[in-house]
């Protein structure tokens, strides 16, 4: 006769039902009151619960999870190896619930907490003063910053606010696009390389192999934005942002098309000289790029108001505030 098998794995205990666990969570956050005060009777002062209400919750938690987790005794509270062992998981559970209560309160309250926010470096003359009042309006914010010209996904990136060149579509299910300003552009090198190439009036005096172009090459051909559109087989060189052709320019490695506003003190101490004065390079649109309206907080669309107002309200050479709705995201 074949003897009877039997699956060991039967004698395991049931994982536990949804509705089970969240009585268990329910019920450990009761536990860690009740260790923390010492006894029942401090623990239901502490928490406004009922002694023999807190005390039949214990029981119970007792009873689903087939433990002891307290010894009682007249006049002491102790846990049993057990119950300390999970007494310590239930104590993280409740600083991670409180957390995410505080991340709540960050979403709907007054601006606090972290602000992750990604900017262009070329906006530094301008930007990093209107940070500092802002952090002067706002203590409790703390900024954590990354410079870029064009950070659109804000998610991917793990940010809040990005500020950027890149022409942006309008609102979407993804991000919400606010133009802030537009920023006047001038060509400039350095005053030795302009002399030498014979202070040029129109661009197409200056050969590619000394014009420095702000993107990363792409492909082939490359197209400098200065009255129309010029392609290039090959430059001086291709900067990955307005900050690195800035810095290229003032080494003398090429012509750089760049914000007025950042190079201004440049051209004012003679270190850039401005070339090519017959061209009229387009003007460049800086956006503000937040997350969907109801994962907007408190402290980017505070900190958005407080770039506009300070483009509003100051005479900021070579940046025009651009008008829009503020109170749609407010």
């Amino acid at each position: 006769m074949q003897r009877p098998t039997y699956d060991h794995r039967s004698s395991r205990k049931p994982a536990p039902t949804s509705s089970l666990l969240a009585a268990n969570l329910a019920d450990l956050y009761w536990l860690v009151h009740v260790v923390q005060a010492g006894s029942f009777s401090a623990a239901a002062l502490g928490t406004g619960m009922a002694k023999s209400n807190l005390s039949r919750r214990i029981i119970q938690l007792e009873k689903r999870m087939e433990v002891q987790l307290l010894i009682r005794k007249p006049r002491a509270l102790h846990l049993t190896p057990i119950g300390s062992r999970i007494y310590s998981h239930a104590l993280k559970l409740l600083h991670a619930a409180e957390a995410v209560d505080e991340i709540a309160k960050q979403a709907t309250g007054l601006p606090r907490g972290p602000l992750h926010l990604s900017a262009p470096g070329i906006l530094a003359p301008w930007l990093y003063g209107c940070l500092r009042t802002f952090r002067e309006a706002y203590p409790d914010v703390a900024l954590h910053m990354t410079e870029a010209d064009e950070l659109t996904d804000l998610a991917g990136n793990h940010l809040d606010t990005s500020l950027s060149f890149c022409d942006v579509p309008g609102n979407s299910d993804d991000v919400v696009s606010r133009p802030l300003a537009e920023l006047e552009m001038v060509i400039v090198g350095a005053p030795e390389l302009v002399e030498r190439l014979g202070n040029p009036t129109p661009l197409l005096e200056v050969e590619g192999r000394d014009l420095l172009v702000s993107a990363p090459p792409a492909r082939v051909q490359h197209r400098v934005s200065m009255a129309g559109e010029r392609a290039l087989e090959s430059a001086a060189l291709y900067a990955s942002s307005y900050q690195a052709a800035l810095n290229s320019a003032r080494a003398g490695l090429g012509l750089a098309t760049l914000p007025l506003h950042a190079c201004l003190a440049d051209l004012q101490a003679g270190r850039l000289r401005r070339a090519c004065a017959a061209e009229r390079p387009p003007s460049k649109k800086l956006y503000a790029l937040m997350n969907p309206h109801r994962s907007i907080t408190p402290a980017a669309r505070a900190l958005v108001s407080h770039l506009r107002h300070s483009l509003m309200n100051e005479t900021i050479t070579g940046i025009s505030a651009l008008d829009d709705d503020v109170a749609t995201y407010q």
